[in-house]
C-alpha cells in the first residue's frame, strides 16, 4: 500500500468504529424502572455471549489450522499467546478490580461499562486489521463490505456498553470516552493493517477479547435486580443473543453478495479430489472463481487467502477477492480429508 493510501484506510475505519455511538444513548434513559434497567444490561449479556463465541472460533481456528500444518514451533508460540491472552483478560482483569477496590459487593456500573468497552476495543483493533488487509490488497468492494458490516456488528456493542448505565447518573463526556475506547481501535487497526497484519498480533488480540468479555459477563450475571425474576432475565438475555445472531447472519449475507462481482476474467479453482494438494500462482487483489466438483457442499477456509469462510454447493461456485500480500497460502476443505490446495500469491500485476 502506497503512503498515500493511509489516510483512505482510517477514513474507513472511522466509518466502522464510528457507529458505536449509536447504541450509547441508551446510557442517558432517565425514569426507567430497576425491571427494565436489568432486562437491557441482560440484553447486552447476550450481545456479548456471541461476541465471546464469535472471537473464541477464530481464535481456536488459528491453533487448528497451525497444529494441521504440524507447525509445533509455531503452535506453541500461539498456544503461549492464547495462554498469557487469557489469563491478562480473567485473571488479569479480576486482581485489577480487587486493587480498584470495585468488588465490595456489586461492582460499579461504570467500571463494568469501562470492561466491557475495552473488552469490545481489543475484539475491534482486530476487525480493523481486516479492513485495512482488503484495500492494501486491491480488494475495494470487499473492503467496503467489511465496513458496512463491522459498522453494524459496533452499532449493536455501543448498546452492549451503555446497556448497564441506563438509569444511573453519567456524564456525556464520560459516554463518550467509552465510545472511543470501544470504537477507537477499529480506526487504529484498519490504519495499520494497511502497512502489515502479523497474525500473532491478531492472535493476541482476539485472546485478549475473549478472556476480557467472559470477565465481563461473568460481572453482568453477578448483577441483581430484585424485580426481574429468573425467567425474565433470560428472556432478556435471549432476545440480546438473537438480536446478535441475525445481525451476523446479515453480515455474512452482505458479505457474500459481494463476492458476485466481475468473474468474467476470474482465475479458475475446479475443485475435486483429484485437484487436492495442488500448487497455482495467483496475482494478489485477483478475483478467484471456486468451483465444488464433488457431491457434497464444501467449506473453505484459507490461513489469509480471503476474508472469512465460504460454502459452496455440489456443482456450483463462487467468487472470492484475494486480499492478501504475497506469500504462499492454504485453500482448506473444513471437515474433510482433502488435502489443501497452495497458492502462492505473487505481487499485484501492473
Amino acid at each position: 500500500m502506497e503512503i498515500a493510501g493511509a489516510p483512505a484506510n482510517l477514513l474507513m475505519g472511522i466509518i466502522a468504529g464510528a457507529t458505536i455511538f449509536l447504541g450509547l444513548p441508551v446510557a442517558f434513559l432517565r425514569g426507567i424502572g430497576e425491571k427494565t434497567r436489568g432486562s437491557l444490561t441482560m440484553a447486552a449479556c447476550g450481545i456479548l455471549i456471541l461476541l465471546i463465541v464469535d472471537v473464541g472460533y477464530h481464535m481456536v481456528e488459528a491453533l487448528e489450522r497451525t497444529a494441521m500444518d504440524a507447525n509445533w514451533h509455531k503452535l506453541a508460540i500461539m498456544s503461549a499467546i492464547v495462554f498469557l491472552g487469557l489469563m491478562y483478560g480473567l485473571v488479569g482483569l479480576a486482581k485489577l478490580e480487587e486493587r480498584r477496590g470495585a468488588l465490595k459487593g456489586e461492582s460499579d456500573p461504570l467500571s463494568i461499562a469501562t470492561m466491557i468497552a475495552t473488552g469490545i476495543g481489543l475484539h475491534n483493533f482486530a476487525e480493523g486489521l481486516a479492513i485495512g488487509q482488503s484495500f492494501s490488497g486491491g480488494a475495494i468492494s470487499l473492503g467496503v463490505v467489511l465496513v458496512v458490516g463491522f459498522a453494524m456488528h459496533n452499532a449493536t456493542e455501543g448498546f452492549g456498553i451503555a446497556a448497564p448505565l441506563a438509569g444511573k447518573p453519567v456524564s456525556v463526556w464520560r459516554i463518550a470516552v467509552l465510545g472511543l475506547i470501544g470504537g477507537g481501535p477499529t480506526a487504529i487497526g484498519a490504519l495499520l493493517g494497511g502497512f502489515f497484519v502479523n497474525e500473532y498480533i491478531t492472535l493476541l488480540f482476539l485472546t485478549l477479547a475473549v478472556g476480557s468479555l467472559i470477565y465481563v459477563v461473568r460481572e453482568l450475571l453477578r448483577l441483581r435486580f430484585a424485580s426481574l425474576t429468573p425467567s425474565g432475565a433470560m428472556l432478556a438475555l435471549s432476545i440480546g443473543l438473537l438480536f446478535g445472531v441475525f445481525t451476523e447472519i446479515a453480515v455474512e449475507a452482505a458479505t457474500n453478495s459481494s463476492r458476485s462481482g466481475n468473474v468474467a476474467s476470474a482465475v479458475e479453482i475446479d475443485f475435486s479430489r483429484a485437484a487436492a494438494g495442488k500448487t497455482m500462482s495467483i496475482p494478489a487483489g485477483s478475483q478467484v472463481l471456486i468451483k465444488n466438483a464433488e457431491s457434497t457442499t464444501l467449506e473453505f477456509e484459507s490461513d489469509g487467502l480471503f476474508s472469512g469462510e465460504l460454502f459452496v454447493k455440489s456443482g456450483d461456485q463462487a467468487p472470492v477477492t484475494i486480499t492478501t500480500r504475497p506469500g504462499n497460502y492454504k485453500l482448506i476443505v473444513e471437515d474433510s480429508d482433502y488435502a489443501p490446495i497452495i497458492v502462492k500469491v505473487t505481487p499485484p500485476e501492473k
